[in-house]
């Protein structure tokens, strides 16, 4: 069976990295460098990629964790007879005079705590992506060197090794209080073991390195980040691991070819340096210290601009700074679980990609905002950059996601162009420097532009592109680069929208829809914690924190994050560890922490909009259905006008009817059907309250958290339309897109919650949208009749059944509440039970012959006339 991609672990030393498995094994080492061909590639072909295992023989169970504050990794091994430890690690000695590059030198170190225990060494290294099995040359006493093509990799040993058939090997037997080094050295033509005392020296050499590092910033900001301080940790340890030095540049992960979906096809090498990718990581680092990778990294690419004596980045760029990034397959190989093909380099190198250049002058402004100075030829860089941004962003591109399908009108891009512009003139501003011609008119125009083009009136979201209808994650990197606040409506209309259609469990994918590829990638990780960092600064605090948390178990105790979560299998796919995943966590983290300190000083409390209760009777349940049906009558045309509402006094009667609420007595709703009829009308009125008292225009979502703001009071306490619908109508299940339910545990209202709750509810709720259901009166003599005619009325106006096609088009309510299904097949038969007959009993006979569909949700208050 084959491992987990988190089943490993990662160790490396700033040139290049390997995988090391709970096993023992290393299944993936590419030498000389991160993006050199693999020597150790077993992770995407067992057979034939080569590994290096130190393996208990026998039964066994294992436990695979770091050193504290650093990226040496411990193995701790049980058998039936005895116990020990592998520790594994890179060297990082001084980089060599001649060219840069460090000496290779991975040692693995072997003690035996309890017992006694039989440890198999395998050495079968496979050079050039396991197309060549190099020549051995045995050394006894000493170890053995493999060679192939001018490549050496000498492995010492302080225990016997033997050489047959193309690889090296021994069964060691070990007793407690014995030890054996392991010294893999590259570009060595003799074996030398190390003596155990030296192995030592360099063990703490090494942990000493990665804690300097760690701690080297002294701000003490680890301390306030609860249980998240030590995935922060291991996210900036990773971050730092996969940097190359001395360029200072980023790989993106220290793979290639994981795949986004298993058996797919999206298997790519991002073992290069994005320059959007390292600019968001470095920036993150910084936020919490780490100022000298940032500058490094600034001055690696005014060196790439003044090379190449142009305004144009290339998207990414080899670890040594080189721009042949030249995409191939390697046929020979059979990919991680049969996912093929297994590429190496990047074509999307290649593309055009606007939002770069934004990210750059992101971390350039961090650091003029510092008041570290900006060098003149980094200034001249920068401007460059703001040139093209200014000259350019009218154009197509591929931007973030680097789709396959040809260039568009991205949000991402345009959006990006307007931060590059942005950055541009803080900079200038901040430190006195000139700031170049037209800087400053495109930013309204790209606004006005990303407004009006980029934002749906009927999803209320801003979308993946241009007149597009398809949502897209990257649009919450709007809020975190200031292009619009976190708390604008637009913008928290967005979150909702991308919670709801997104989502799988608090998960976020990147987008639904035709990206050029067959099949489908996982959840994204860097998506899911962009969300987290949206909801923190927008004061759902617990909300992110709980989803931070699920974060942290896909992580693990490790906390190494891949590029994809896939909640349904609970694995993570896609290339290991991924830096933009790790960068969204330190990001979000600290987004966390900051709010709930702010919460501490400042509490937020939102401000509901609720009739003041009066000294009226209290209304009948009959009255509250009777305003109910007048409105109803009053909105029953095709496009729905709530101005006629307005003028006939509606407003004052609803706000007079709830405010004599606050004395309704809820203790004599005994019966089902009276709970369920009083409260569905009731949302009704709340929400028609909400839209006249309100003044809203187009759309709820015009006023930030519309049904949690409106409500009424009755008794002490105070009911808004989401705690109806979802605390007392759905027994309290939390709304589409959240994971905590609306009322606490020990909350009074939860008396009222019916449980089970009726799904049917869900099609005759009144939500004050075009693809709601229209106004339901209920009524308790007739309720169940009612429910099931709302339910026709719901589907003959918003689905579609085809079949001769066979299709069946819900409405989007249908896929955001598991209430009428928890899978395809549950909720085809639900809808067939209110669908003619003829189709009822096509659909219950053949279920799975269906394709299931939904419709896009207009969250318009009435469509357009002629539409």
């Amino acid at each position: 069976m084959a491992k987990k991609i988190s089943d490993y672990g990662i160790i490396g030393n700033l040139q290049s990295a390997a995988l090391v498995g709970q096993d023992g094994a290393i299944d993936w080492l590419c030498l000389p460098r991160l993006d050199s061909p693999s020597v150790f590639a077993a992770l995407l072909d067992e057979e034939r990629g080569g590994t290096f295992s130190v393996t208990p023989e026998g039964e066994w169970d294992s436990l695979l964790s770091y050193e504290e504050d650093s990226n040496v990794l411990v193995g701790r091994f049980r058998t039936r007879d005895g116990s020990y430890t592998l520790t594994d690690f890179l060297t990082i000695p001084e980089p060599d005079a001649a060219g840069g590059e460090r000496d290779f030198v991975l040692l693995r170190l072997i003690k035996v705590e309890r017992g006694t225990v039989d440890v198999r060494v395998r050495f079968a290294p496979r050079f050039d992506y396991g197309r060549t099995v190099p020549e051995f040359a045995h050394f006894p006493g000493r170890g053995v060197v493999a060679a192939a093509g001018g490549a050496c990799l000498a492995l010492s040993s302080t225990r016997s090794l033997t050489v047959h058939a193309g690889e090296a090997a021994g069964i060691w037997k070990l007793r407690a209080g014995e030890r054996a080094v392991l010294r893999l050295h590259y570009g060595a033509r003799e074996p030398d073991p190390l003596p155990e005392g030296r192995a030592e020296h360099l063990l703490v050499q090494t942990l000493a390195f990665w804690r300097d590092w760690l701690h080297e910033s002294g701000t003490g900001f680890y301390n306030e980040l609860g249980q998240h301080r030590v995935p922060v940790i291991r996210s900036l340890l990773t971050l730092k691991l996969l940097c190359f030095e001395p360029q200072g540049t980023m790989a993106a992960a220290a793979t290639t070819s994981l795949p986004e979906e298993i058996g797919g096809v999206r298997n790519w090498d991002y073992r290069y340096s994005w320059v959007r990718d390292t600019c968001m990581a470095l920036t993150a680092m910084f936020e919490v210290g780490h100022v000298e990778e940032v500058q490094g990294y600034l001055d690696w690419l005014e060196q790439v601009i003044r090379k190449g004596r142009r305004n144009e980045l290339q998207v990414m760029y080899r670890m040594d700074g080189s721009s042949d990034l030249a995409e191939s397959s390697l046929p020979h190989l059979r990919g991680y679980r049969e996912s093929r093909p297994v590429r190496v380099g990047n074509l999307a190198a290649r593309q055009k990609q606007f939002s770069i250049y934004g990210h750059v002058l992101i971390a350039a402004h961090l650091v003029a905002s510092r008041n570290r100075g900006i060098d003149p030829e980094l200034w001249h860089g920068l401007t460059l950059m703001c040139d093209f941004a200014r000259d350019h962003w009218r154009e197509p591109d591929s931007s973030i996601w680097e789709m396959r399908g040809g260039t568009r009108h991205f949000v991402h891009s345009k959006a990006m162009c307007w931060v590059t512009l942005d950055r541009g003139l803080r900079i200038a501003r901040h430190l006195g420097l000139q700031a170049g011609a037209g800087w400053e008119e495109p930013l309204k125009e790209i606004r006005d532009e990303v407004f009006a083009r980029g934002w749906s009136p009927r999803l209320q979201s801003f979308v993946l592109n241009y007149d597009g209808e398809l949502l897209d994650a990257s649009a919450l990197l709007m809020s975190i680069n200031d292009f619009i606040a976190y708390d604008d409506p637009k913008m928290l209309a967005t979150v909702d929208a991308l919670r709801r259609d997104l989502a799988l469990d608090g998960f976020l994918y990147r987008y639904h829809g035709d990206d050029g590829l067959p099949g489908r990638d996982a959840t994204f990780l860097a998506c899911t914690l962009w969300l987290v960092t949206n909801l923190a600064k927008q004061g759902e605090i617990e909300e992110a924190d709980l989803l931070l948390s699920l974060v942290d178990q896909v992580g693990g105790h490790r906390h190494l994050l891949a590029e994809e979560y896939d909640p349904r299998w609970q694995e993570q796919l896609g290339n290991f560890p991924q830096a933009f995943s790790h960068e969204a966590y330190l990001v979000a983290a600290t987004a966390v922490a900051n709010a709930r300190a702010d919460e501490r000083r400042k509490p937020l409390n939102e401000q509901a909009l609720a009739p003041a209760p009066s000294g009226g009777p209290a209304p009948e349940a009959e009255e509250i259905a009777a305003l109910a049906a007048e409105a109803a009558a009053a909105l029953a045309s095709p496009h729905p006008d709530y101005r006629p509402l307005t003028e006939s006094g509606m407003q004052e009667r609803l706000t007079a009817l709830l405010s004599r609420l606050a004395v309704f007595p809820l203790e004599g709703l005994t019966a089902r059907e009276e709970q369920i009829s009083f409260w569905c009308n009731l949302h009704t009125l709340l929400v028609l309250y909400g839209i006249l008292s309100l003044g809203v225009r187009s759309s709820v979502q015009e006023v930030a958290r519309f049904y949690r703001r409106v409500g009424c009071r009755i008794g002490r306490e105070e009911y808004s339309a989401e705690v109806v619908l979802h605390g007392i109508l759905r027994g309290n299940r939390p709304a589409p897109g959240r994971l905590i339910s609306p009322l606490p545990p020990g909350d009074p209202r939860l008396a009222h919650a019916i449980r089970p709750g009726d799904p049917r509810v869900l099609c005759a709720v009144f939500t004050g949208t075009v693809s709601s259901p229209a106004i339901t009166v209920l009524s308790p003599r007739s309720l169940d009749s009612d429910l099931d005619a709302a339910v026709r009325r719901y589907l003959e106006r918003e689905a579609h059944f085809d079949l001769a096609g066979r299709r069946i088009v819900l409405p989007r309510l249908f896929r955001w509440y598991d209430d009428l299904g928890r899978t395809e097949h549950d909720v085809a038969v639900f809808a067939a039970g209110f669908a003619a007959e003829k189709i009822a009993q096509e659909i219950r006979e053949h279920p799975e012959s269906f394709r299931l569909e939904y419709a896009p949700y207009d969250w318009r208050l009435s469509r357009n006339e002629g539409e």
